[in-house]
């Protein structure tokens, strides 16, 4: 398979627990033209192995490790350098993938060439993979959006709308550069909103992924203060390329009431579910990077 259209890309590191049926899902799409790097992160649970023996099996597969471990940044920037597709689909090694994910991104880029990336909609689960009701994200977007407005509408909220599951047109990712490892994990809502700025974004409204939610003992999971701050970051990066002139005073004023009110919730929060760990570092990043409600309460409380 010299060209496939699509090149899924599934970054991985020690969760061949989970990898072996993300793997098998990706390799049941409805869309089969597309080959799956399988990006090792340096597994020390027999990852490699594993992959190397189903690429004996079905030849869409290919296993990719770094020359060095370096997070998923970098093994996922790695992988890019060797992906052969016209388009580029980020997958995670726990999620849930449905049989037409593929076909119908592949899709509205085929019949858009203006979209750079497309989103699908998505069902929030817990770590068990149970649904959770209040997290239904079938949000009836249109079908392709000005890429000028939707990073606008991207900034009006922390939550990102966009999930980092979705599919790139290579093109557009040549133009804007690769992920970039200053944003960590949420570097991904950085790469949304610089897509943005090349071409117009597309959704699809069909429930085609299922997110799996983080373990209990995951470090990313609570109020994540580090993870806060990057997106806080992002958002302050592409304010200043949005706006321009008393438009930029007036929404970086308003963004910095939002973001405040934000981190306030969420460190009262770590009360009202009496998290100490969150409620510790959450005193500690406040007190240097609060803005007004949210540092008062970090030295009130």
């Amino acid at each position: 398979m010299t060209h496939p259209k699509v090149s899924a890309i599934m970054v991985t590191c020690d969760r061949l627990n989970y990898l072996r049926g993300c793997i098998r899902m990706l390799l049941d799409q409805t869309l089969s033209d597309l080959e799956l790097i399988v990006a090792d992160d340096h597994s020390t649970d027999g990852t490699e192995a594993y992959v190397r023996q189903i690429a004996q099996q079905d030849p869409r597969v290919r296993y990719h490790k770094a020359a060095a471990k370096g997070g998923i940044n970098a093994a996922l920037n790695s992988a890019i350098g060797i992906a052969r597709g016209e388009y580029i689909q980020i997958c995670h090694d726990h999620d849930g993938y449905f049989p037409r994910l593929t076909e119908r991104m592949a899709d509205v880029l085929d019949r858009n060439p203006n979209v750079s990336f497309v989103h699908p909609g998505r069902q929030g689960c817990d770590y068990l993979m149970n649904p959770l009701p209040d997290c239904l994200f079938v949000c009836g977007y249109p079908e392709v959006s000005n890429g000028v407005a939707w990073r606008k509408f991207m900034l009006t909220r922390l939550a990102s709308p966009v999930t980092g599951l979705s599919m790139i047109r290579k093109t557009a990712l040549d133009r804007v550069d690769l992920f970039d490892a200053d944003f960590g994990a949420c570097s991904d809502i950085d790469m949304w909103m610089r897509l943005c700025e090349v071409g117009d974004a597309g959704y699809v409204n069909e429930l085609l992924l299922y997110v799996r939610g983080r373990e209990p003992e995951h470090p990313y999971g609570g109020a994540n203060w580090p993870i806060l701050n990057q997106v806080i970051r992002i958002h302050r990066k592409h304010l200043k390329l949005s706006y321009s002139g008393p438009a930029y005073l007036y929404w970086r004023a308003r963004r910095e009431w939002e973001i405040d009110y934000s981190l306030a919730i969420s460190y009262l929060n770590s009360f009202r579910h009496k998290r100490q760990k969150d409620i510790e570092e959450g005193r500690w990043y406040l007190r240097q990077n609060g803005i007004l409600v949210s540092r008062l309460l970090a030295w009130l409380i």
